[in-house]
């Protein structure tokens, strides 16, 4: 898959782009498999809901399972998260985010950036993300919700809900991925925002893809329905934005130190 010109405009007004049914049935059923393989294990980067049991997202699995060690050299992702941020890439953050059926909690509305820059010391946002949909996403089973052309600056400090030092200790990373975000936006904040520019939810079968600038305003509902909703992100950085690390860094699960340009694979590389 190659972006066209529109697409690539699109990204740049919008803040992302929206490709249904990129990956084939049994490419995400091969996805799915390891997700479910992961989802028993206790791992150093799995998240639990509320009820300390349901699994509400994991990290860093790219490292650990062959399939997503691939993904993230997918020809269809990788030049393409080269082409729209015009540099090589490396993956500075891979995650499984889980709505489970019934338990699901939300996720907050908030921009990506702050968190890597406070907490990481990004320089600047030359970074997106590549949400993979592993199960359809309906109007039921708590799709993202987007505000378009909200990436164009960081608007933490028109409401934010929380605050932080720069590089929290290792052992807090845990509450950037709770339901109570440290840097949130304020109800005022986002009502100005919907108003003046409208809001929207992706919604498409599993095998979807979503690219989206990791400035734009972005959050989700609490799944209530019978429908899971997982959803797998890849975070690529630009190897010309390399965070400064200051003090004890998040763990490496996390925000990966790996700089190395990613090469892209074969197409098919899945299965």
């Amino acid at each position: 898959m190659k972006l066209t010109k529109q697409q690539i405009e699109s990204y740049r007004e919008n803040g992302l782009i929206f490709i249904p049914e990129l990956f084939s049935t049994k490419e995400v059923e091969a996805m799915q498999a390891a997700v479910d393989d992961l989802t028993a294990k206790d791992t150093p980067g799995r998240i639990l809901e509320k009820d300390n049991k349901t699994v509400r997202a994991l990290h860093g699995c790219h490292t650990t399972t062959k399939i997503f060690d691939s993904l993230v050299r997918h020809p269809s992702l990788l030049t393409s998260a080269c082409e729209i941020l015009n540099s090589d890439v490396y993956v500075y953050q891979f995650k499984i985010n889980f709505k489970a059926a019934f338990g699901g909690d939300l996720w907050p509305w908030h921009q990506d950036f702050i968190y890597w820059e406070q907490e990481d010391g990004m320089p600047s946002p030359k970074a997106l993300s590549v949400a993979v949909f592993l199960d359809e996403f309906n109007e039921f089973n708590g799709p993202m919700y987007f505000i378009p052309g909200s990436h164009k600056e960081s608007l933490v400090h028109l409401g934010q809900t929380g605050t932080s030092e720069v590089n929290s200790q290792q052992n807090d990373w845990k509450s950037n991925f709770r339901a109570t975000l440290k840097y949130s936006l304020s109800k005022e904040t986002i009502a100005k925002l919907a108003n003046e520019k409208g809001m929207i939810a992706p919604k498409g079968p599993s095998g979807s893809v979503l690219f989206f600038h990791c400035n734009l305003v972005h959050g989700s509902a609490p799944n209530i329905s019978p429908y899971d909703r997982r959803l797998l992100i890849i975070s690529y950085n630009s190897i010309n934005n390399i965070p400064n690390f200051k003090g004890q860094p998040r763990p490496e699960f996390l925000v990966s130190r790996d700089y190395t340009p990613l090469q892209p694979l074969l197409d098919k590389v899945l299965i």
